[in-house]
């Protein structure tokens, strides 16, 4: 929503946030299918498989470790384009 409300008006804000924004869907997408893997690793270690505790450990750490970098990436994206686009072209 955040692309939608400011870059329409400055294209630069969705130029700035294209990389943030891939790294945050990528994560959110593992984040839910992490969470598929671990409804599923519940419902066979309830039927009696064990070997499901070592998806249900990985997926926690997914969950503890990585999908808090979701936060980083948010602020990133709609901090806007303005420290991006601060230097002049000639400064390359």
């Amino acid at each position: 929503m955040w692309f939608m409300a400011n870059a329409m008006g400055k294209p630069d804000n969705a130029g700035a946030g294209a990389t943030d924004y891939m790294h945050l869907f990528g994560l959110v997408a593992l984040g839910y299918m992490w969470a598929r893997i671990a409804k599923t690793a519940l419902e066979k270690q309830a039927e009696g498989d064990e070997t499901m505790a070592t998806k249900l450990v990985a997926g926690r750490f997914f969950m503890e470790r990585m999908i808090p970098e979701t936060a980083t990436r948010l602020a990133a994206i709609t901090a806007g384009a303005e420290a991006v686009m601060a230097l002049p072209a000639d400064a390359f």
